[in-house]
């Protein structure tokens, strides 16, 4: 059972699946770094930690950035019977974006699992899954003419996860969109969005016999936000979302104790503050 429990929410703590945002590149050679919180609960499980990223504008195409790295401060699940703990470092996404156009931009992200990828105990999730991945596609984003101060950005991509502790995930195809709007009397930009992620072929579990299909394709992920943003000055703003997401996980393989999870269910928030530079 709770086996299970830790492969399901494993996932949920490299919730950096995703680009920097789905917006422009940063100009001029400027940089930027950010830090800040995000807790997740499901019922009598919760996580917490400390994220941080930077980027920087390498060219006026190209951007690099470091994403996902940080501290998780606890992942664990309440019980008479479980442990308390799930601390530790988080793994490092390396990403890269190039812009074919103003609006138009490819993608590359790759995950270094350097974080902790051991559970403390009974009821615990490590900061880690040990999964090496590619996460590469294109970006699409562009004002609104019709409202003053409305934009908003797409995303499509394919997740490739490499085999990992006898597990490889099935490729993943993944959708994201974001809404943003300016408010013209403040600093101030509100903001929703979504992500659907669609596994399109089986996972595998190597058995120590042989590999076994777990028959989890067209297993699902819906993701949805909404935040805000407020500029303090030209270099600094604070960030905060609310973030739902929920998990359809197709399971047919005879062990019942395998599973790939994707980002699972949860209720939670980030909050963190960008500085540019």
């Amino acid at each position: 059972m709770f086996k299970k429990i830790l492969l399901l929410t494993a996932a949920i703590v490299t919730s950096s699946f995703a680009t920097w945002d789905y917006f422009g590149l940063l100009q001029n050679n400027q940089g930027s770094v950010k830090a800040g919180l995000y807790y997740d609960t499901d019922d009598d499980w919760s996580q917490m930690g400390l994220k941080v990223g930077a980027r920087m504008n390498v060219t006026p195409q190209f951007e690099l950035s470091l994403q996902g790295f940080g501290y998780q401060f606890w992942g664990e699940t309440d019980c008479d019977a479980c442990s308390e703990g799930g601390s530790g470092l988080r793994d490092l996404v390396i990403g890269a974006r190039y812009a074919l156009d103003p609006e138009l931009y490819f993608f590359l992200d790759f995950n270094l699992p350097i974080g902790k990828d051991k559970a403390k105990g009974v009821g615990t999730t490590a900061p880690s899954s040990n999964e090496m991945f590619i996460y590469a596609g294109a970006q699409h984003h562009s004002d609104i003419s019709a409202i003053k101060g409305a934009a908003y950005g797409t995303e499509a991509g394919l997740f490739w996860g490499f085999e990992h502790n006898k597990l490889e995930r099935g490729l993943e195809l993944r959708l994201g969109g974001e809404f943003d709007f300016t408010l013209p009397s403040a600093p101030v930009t509100l903001l929703v969005g979504g992500q659907f992620w669609l596994r399109l072929f089986k996972s595998e579990f190597d058995n120590g016999q042989k590999d076994v299909d777990l028959h989890d394709d067209w297993s699902n992920q819906f993701k949805f936000w909404v935040g805000a943003n407020f500029a303090i000055n030209q270099q600094i703003s604070l960030n905060g979302q609310i973030i739902a997401r929920s998990q359809d996980l197709k399971k047919k393989a005879k062990d019942n104790n395998v599973q790939i999870g994707m980002e699972g269910d949860a209720l939670g928030f980030t909050v963190d503050m960008e500085f540019k530079f």
